[in-house]
């Protein structure tokens, strides 16, 4: 099961990858039972960290026009010395540590708000190592596992319907601003998108990227193009069903003052028209090594599509597309290699530090963060 599931090789399966892993590894709950709760946010996030965090999964969300529920995952910053568990899903890979509902910090009346989005397929539970870290940082992080588009919930369909994403954070917002815990509580006003490969697209499309879904269409139909890596989950879609109008749209949020992306999905696809829209700083940061989105003719020629003035491009020499996910244990070189793996061995807590590094300083700086 695992090597066919390797064999689809597409970005949109990466999360799809990722959680067969974790099932295949087992649960790690003994693991969890004989380590001590942790105490020292500093040395799990860095000395400039200055809260422990705290992790709730209570919220549930309806879109009744959509007919869509919506369970967000919020990371958040708590008060130093708080006991964090760890939070591994499995023992093939390193886990974020976290107290579960613990109560959120008062040092602020109100807290910047990054919206987080995985990849196609996927869960947010692959960002943990982002997500916990803005929030070490002073953030409240909102991330979400898509409709349609995630682990145990997810078809071809579902996946060139990426143009739902940025929607779900919209409505996300709407009832977030509004929840009469967390309403009071953050910064309507600091509010910043980040994900990884189609989650990037979707932090992007909150800022006025717009869906190429046609040049998708062409790409993944045509003889001699239809077998590139990446049309797997894309080929045999029925795109007669799709509102090519509707997916093509606008799906900014004005509400959104910033989009973190890595290794952004679909970066081959976009033209000038796509990017038109784009009026709020951008932050990239690419994989040299992304072997599912080769660097140059995705990652950088999306960046040479978006304002100079207001987008910042990072280049990860040692990263590959799979840099972005959870850094493994020994076991999951053995069972995943695939996805633990990146072009130069060894680099991916270097990866995983400069993105962190380079995701605090672009948010504090972009939603204007004392």
């Amino acid at each position: 099961m695992l090597r066919a599931m390797l064999r689809l090789g597409s970005g949109s399966m990466v999360g799809v990858f990722l959680v067969s892993a974790l099932l295949t590894g087992g649960c790690s709950s003994a693991k969890k039972a004989t380590e001590a709760p942790r105490t020292d946010h500093t040395s799990l996030y860095g000395a400039d960290a200055a809260y422990a965090v705290g992790v709730t999964q209570s919220l549930t969300y309806k879109d009744a026009v959509r007919r869509r529920t919506l369970k967000p995952v919020v990371w958040y910053p708590v008060a130093p010395g708080t006991p964090m568990d760890n939070r591994a899903p499995s023992d093939l890979f390193k886990p974020f540590y976290g107290a579960k509902d613990a109560p959120l910090s008062d040092a602020r009346e109100r807290w910047p708000v990054v919206l987080l989005s995985h990849g196609s397929g996927g869960s947010v539970m692959d960002l943990s190592w982002f997500g916990s870290n803005l929030a070490a940082h002073g953030f409240v992080v909102v991330g979400l596992n898509h409709p349609g588009n995630t682990f145990g919930d997810t078809s071809p369909e579902g996946f060139a319907r990426a143009y739902e994403r940025p929607q779900d954070f919209t409505v996300i917002l709407d009832h977030l601003l509004k929840d009469p815990k967390w309403g009071p509580r953050v910064d309507p006003e600091r509010i910043g998108a980040s994900g990884h490969s189609m989650g990037g697209y979707t932090a992007l499309a909150l800022v006025g990227l717009n869906l190429n879904l046609e040049w998708i269409e062409k790409r993944c139909k045509t003889p001699g193009t239809q077998e590139e890596i990446g049309c797997e989950g894309l080929r045999d879609v029925d795109y007669s069903r799709i509102d090519m109008k509707r997916s093509r749209a606008s799906y900014l949020d004005p509400r959104v003052k910033a989009a973190f992306a890595m290794a952004p999905g679909m970066a081959a696809s976009f033209e000038a028209r796509d990017t038109a829209d784009i009026q709020k700083p951008v932050e990239l940061v690419l994989a040299k090594g992304d072997e599912l989105m080769p660097h140059e003719g995705h990652g950088m020629h999306l960046a040479g599509l978006l304002p100079p003035a207001t987008t910042m491009t990072v280049v990860l020499d040692d990263a590959g597309h799979f840099s972005f996910l959870p850094e493994c244990y020994p076991k999951g070189f053995d069972v995943i290699a695939m996805l633990c793996r990146d072009p130069v061995a060894g680099t991916r807590p270097a990866s995983h530090a400069r993105t962190n590094a380079e995701g605090v300083a672009f948010f504090r700086r972009t939603l204007d963060v004392h």
